[in-house]
């Protein structure tokens, strides 16, 4: 699948670099043409010798070498020659140079040169992970269209079971093609076919002409699964509450603005979806009395009563006949507890839960939580990024 692909392995660090080995013959046995490029320190925990022998070039330790004497320039070919880098395992410290825009050895060098994708797959302590420097670091990276994977939970060298291990060769190999998927011959994105319902933003149910009930819910996480689904290959409606983002390329989208509306569209355009996902945060309660005229300020109160609105999510439950169904879960307390009832009570294939906090923001922590009660937790991540954690997940059923 990568054939006539180049690809350059970035090893640094880390205990997990032994590991770069089987990635390396990972990605030969898709017929790409893989160069290690590895750290100083990388050096110290593996032989170049074992990876210039999986990958069958020579590895780059040092731009001055004389084996890379036939390339004229040797940071700036091999940056030009890259379709995708990768960085397995990626220390704090090579994050922080990146985002820094530091280019001081080969790796760092030839990621500033390249305009070529980069994955990084983080591997590191706990402590160091969610240190708030390299939390800005790697959000800077991600602004400035670098994708991460992992790192994941697990027991790590220091003994304790936490979050920092580096991700799987196999689900790098697989992020590496994803990411390469509208340029590799005969790849088939893994949503082609599929027909996915997705609805987004808050509702706003009217108390009068001009005054409304509403939410904080700005949409971002619905835009990006709509924009995620349709970028793999699947054939996306999105019904959206009112929301200043602009509507995601290819995607069809249907305006609503009430509780009423959203759910008059989404149960129109049910029959024949694989998957339906309901990020919108629709309003739990309306007025009951709507006002055609607008309300004057007449007294120093006024009373409001308020009706339960339409239950979708529910009514989507009941009526599911092989759809994949996905809910959200944002809570303030008792957060896997809550998500877990829901899911139950709706008839939900896979619940996402964040924080209320994370309303608005362009980035949260997700979990996600399926029938079985298996929990896959992921640090703090760009919505887009976690719409195609999501989307994994939905695939995995």
């Amino acid at each position: 699948m990568l054939n006539g692909k180049t690809i350059i392995v970035g090893v640094t660090g880390g205990i997990a670099a032994y590991k770069a080995c089987e990635l390396v013959s990972r990605l030969k046995k898709q017929n790409a043409d893989v160069w290690v490029v590895m750290t100083r320190e990388a050096t110290k925990l593996i032989g170049p010798i074992t990876l210039r022998t999986l990958s069958g070039n020579p590895v780059v330790t040092d731009l001055f070498a004389d084996e890379l004497a036939g390339l004229p320039v040797p940071h700036i070919a091999l940056a030009q020659k890259a379709d995708i880098i990768i960085i397995a395992p990626c220390t704090a410290n090579i994050i922080g140079k990146i985002a820094g825009g530091i280019a001081d050895d080969a790796l760092t060098t030839i990621v500033m040169a390249s305009t070529a994708r980069k994955l990084i797959a983080p591997a590191m302590n706990c402590e160091m992970w969610r240190n708030p420097l390299v939390q800005k670091n790697v959000n800077e990276l991600r602004v400035a269209g670098h994708e991460f994977i992992g790192p994941e939970a697990g027991k790590l060298a220091c003994g304790v079971e936490d979050i920092g291990k580096m991700s799987k060769p196999r689900a790098i190999v697989k992020q590496a093609i994803k990411l390469l998927a509208g340029d590799v011959e005969g790849s088939t994105p893994d949503l082609h076919g599929k027909r996915v319902l997705i609805t987004a933003g808050g509702t706003r149910e009217a108390i009068d002409p001009v005054r409304f009930i509403g939410n904080r819910s700005s949409g971002k996480m619905g835009y990006a699964l709509a924009e995620a689904a349709q970028k793999r290959g699947a054939d996306v409606t999105l019904v959206s509450g009112p929301t200043a983002l602009a509507a995601p390329d290819g995607v069809t989208v249907i305006k609503v603005e009430d509780a009423k509306g959203m759910h008059e569209a989404v149960l129109a355009n049910r029959p024949g979806q694989n998957i339906i996902i309901m990020a919108a945060a629709v309003a739990d309660y309306r007025p009951t009395i709507t006002y055609w005229q607008k309300l004057k300020k007449e007294s120093d109160t006024i009373k409001l009563e308020l009706s339960k609105t339409v239950d979708i999510l529910a009514d989507l439950g009941r009526l599911k006949n092989g759809t994949r169904l996905i809910g959200f879960a944002a809570e303030t307390n008792d957060h896997i507890e809550n998500a877990k009832t829901k899911m139950s009570e709706k008839n939900l294939d896979l619940i996402v839960v964040n924080d209320a906090s994370a309303i608005e923001q362009d980035s949260s922590e997700i979990k996600i939580i399926d029938k079985q009660g298996k929990i896959e937790e992921h640090p703090e991540l760009s919505k887009r990024e976690s719409a195609d954690r999501i989307l994994d997940a939905v695939l995995r059923l």
